[in-house]
């Protein structure tokens, strides 16, 4: 069997696809920022969310990842040993701390979305432009609608038993 085979009969035609591709996007580029940068997924995390939007906390890095808090919990304090990252108290709430990027933080992100942006581009040179367009147009579709689907059976279920 070749590898791409186990794409042919699957039952979840879309998010089989979706989790294939992810799992072959991103897990050889992970491997490689933690050889080449010392940096392990949970601590990628947090950079790549404070690159994005500086001031968050780690209950909102929870929020935006779907990662487990003691993950994100690591993933800063390995962080602010670094020097990576810095910390400082919420206004608004002193039970918080707020998180930035220092210049290390943001040249180590910069050297890691590097790799992703040329992995990227692997990726997709299959496509011709108007349907990399047209695929960046669908999955910023489904992307935008996650807060209703989240809502929806199987994800608002209670657990049996």
């Amino acid at each position: 069997m070749k590898l791409i085979d186990i794409l042919d009969g699957t039952p979840l035609p879309i998010g089989y696809r979706i989790a294939f591709l992810t799992a072959f996007f991103r897990e050889p580029l992970l491997r490689r920022i933690e050889r080449d940068h010392g940096l392990i997924r949970p601590e990628w995390t947090v950079l790549v969310c404070l690159a994005f939007r500086s001031g968050l906390n780690a209950r909102d890095i929870c929020e935006v990842t779907e990662q487990p808090s003691n993950s994100v919990s690591r993933g800063v304090s390995s962080l602010l040993a670094k020097g990576l990252i810095a910390r400082r108290p919420d206004p608004e709430d002193a039970r918080r701390s707020l998180l930035s990027l220092t210049h290390a933080g943001r040249a180590a992100h910069d050297a890691g979305m590097a790799l992703f942006r040329q992995a990227e581009d692997a990726m997709t040179a299959s496509l011709d432009p108007a349907e990399r367009t047209m695929l960046i147009r669908l999955l910023d579709k489904m992307a935008r609608d996650v807060p209703r689907w989240k809502t929806c059976p199987p994800y608002n279920e209670a657990p049996h038993g």
